[in-house]
């Protein structure tokens, strides 16, 4: 399988990302995808010249895009489901547009949150439902798609397999009729879980924005763990899936320490 893209933020994010962009680009990939690369969901005109021109300078195109998640460094995944967090979402999706604009990316990742045991789950559901769906409204102007995506490593977050992704995008295209919200399959995630990955791929394909792969265990590249990764994404292009499949792994080579080494091997 070749891999053309791949998410440097959560590789070698500790980089300044014009050196992440840098060693994609030595090491032969054309397309990435980011994490927020902003300190708030409202950068400066500065800070989005910057984030801009540096991307623009890499040579490589930006294809996806997660959306603020109230502070990755906090431990925070998302911030879809919280109250009062609207208008700082609309902030976000609003820059998020703006790079859309700018770079041609139409995949905006959109994180549930995690949930508040003090409050009534079904109540945080149906606020991230409404959240998404405007999400999904506003990203259309520029042909635009909302994903979201199941975490299996985050305690409290809200959406923890494949099927309450599905549950999820049901229940924010059922707020507005909108069409453009799909699924972001992460592969490691599926598998830690405990997911029947080549039954769900069967039955959902088609709900399928976009997959980020890493093996299992150990979160490495392709072939350092035990995932039969070719046969799950070939079952999934069999199946009609034509969206593109993204490298999303952390652990570099176990030796060497070198993150890209498995490409290497």
């Amino acid at each position: 399988m070749r891999y053309d893209m791949i998410n440097p933020s959560i590789l070698i994010g500790d980089l300044p990302l014009d050196e992440q962009l840098a060693l994609v680009r030595s090491n032969g990939f054309t397309e990435v995808e980011l994490w927020w690369p902003f300190p708030s969901a409202a950068p400066s005109i500065s800070q989005m010249r910057a984030f801009l021109t540096t991307l623009d300078g890499s040579g490589l195109a930006l294809r996806g895009l997660n959306v603020y998640e109230g502070g990755m460094a906090d431990g925070n995944r998302g911030i879809a489901c919280w109250p009062d967090h609207e208008d700082i979402l609309a902030s976000a999706i609003a820059a998020s547009i703006e790079i859309g604009k700018a770079t041609g990316c139409t995949l905006f990742n959109v994180l549930h949150g995690t949930i508040d045991v003090k409050e009534d789950r079904a109540v945080q559901d149906a606020r991230a439902a409404r959240n998404t769906a405007w999400a999904a409204d506003a990203v259309a102007e520029i042909g635009g798609t909302v994903t979201i995506e199941q975490l299996s490593h985050i305690p409290a977050y809200g959406l923890k397999t494949g099927e309450d992704v599905i549950a999820a995008i049901d229940r924010a295209m059922a707020v507005s009729g909108a069409t453009n919200i799909r699924m972001q399959v992460d592969l490691f995630h599926m598998a830690m879980i405990g997911d029947d990955i080549p039954a769900f791929f069967d039955k959902y394909w088609d709900r399928i924005a976009h997959v980020q792969v890493a093996d299992a265990p150990g979160r490495g590249g392709p072939g350092t763990g035990g995932l039969p990764i070719d046969e799950y994404l070939g079952r999934l292009r069999s199946n009609g899936y034509t969206g593109r499949f993204a490298l999303e792994y952390s652990s570099p080579d176990e030796v060497t320490g070198d993150p890209f080494g498995w490409l290497r091997a």
